[in-house]
């Protein structure tokens, strides 16, 4: 109910509340303690984290080699995900409110994600909220979205492919195959530590840069759009 009222909130009101400086960690602390399952329902919780990732275009003639790494890495498949994003209307330039629709098997669900940024350790990081909607509530939030934007929802797809190495418990390596954003579809690699709200997030930032470097055998600038903004990008 919280996530909901948050949401609703941010759709009709553009004041938030100051945004009190977040703590800066430079000492060990839990952010690879949790097992893939934690890390999978720390994302359906509704409690703030911060999601440190970074993205990685992938083209087609790279993706066996790629793979090749990730099982020598000590990486395996995790959940194939089928995934389809729409993005409600926001008052704040920068946060996101999106609402996911799910598959994986014969199961199914829809997840309603609050993203915004925050300052912390040096640089900037985005803190998710994200909770699991009723069907009544997803129709509802499209509908009133909708009346907002005046108009259809933006929205695309992906098949994401989850990779989880059981030494490295907090770390998920995504394989994405993305439809639906022009010239920016297709492959794409993230790499992501979900860090509780008083963890530490310079930890989270070396790790995702070392694994970058092992498993591209290269150093690699990740990509600085959002899937959000290539879809804004390419509706232009």
């Amino acid at each position: 109910m919280r996530i909901l009222l948050k949401c609703l909130w941010r759709l009709v009101f553009s004041w938030r509340m100051p945004e009190r400086q977040a703590p800066r960690f430079t000492s060990k602390t839990t952010t690879t303690s949790k097992p893939s399952a934690a890390h999978n329902n720390a994302h359906h919780d509704a409690t703030p984290n911060f999601e440190v990732e970074r993205k990685f275009r992938l083209q087609d003639s790279e993706l066996g080699a790629f793979n090749e790494r990730l099982v020598q890495m000590g990486f395996s498949q995790g959940r194939l995900i089928a995934m389809t994003d729409q993005f409600l209307p926001v008052k704040v330039k920068g946060e996101m409110l999106r609402i996911r629709d799910e598959v994986v098997g014969t199961e199914s669900w829809t997840l309603l994600t609050i993203k915004e940024w925050v300052n912390i350790a040096g640089g900037r990081e985005r803190r998710e909220t994200e909770g699991k909607l009723s069907a009544f509530t997803r129709r509802f939030l499209l509908a009133f979205g909708g009346l907002l934007n005046g108009g259809k929802l933006m929205s695309f797809s992906k098949q994401r492919l989850e990779h989880h190495n059981a030494s490295m418990p907090g770390v998920v390596i995504t394989l994405d195959d993305v439809s639906g954003l022009g010239k920016h579809s297709g492959r794409y690699a993230e790499i992501e530590v979900l860090v509780p709200q008083d963890g530490d997030v310079e930890s989270a930032r070396a790790q995702i840069a070392q694994l970058a470097r092992t498993v591209f055998d290269e150093e690699r600038a990740p990509v600085e759009m959002s899937y959000q903004l290539m879809l804004e990008d390419s509706l232009r």
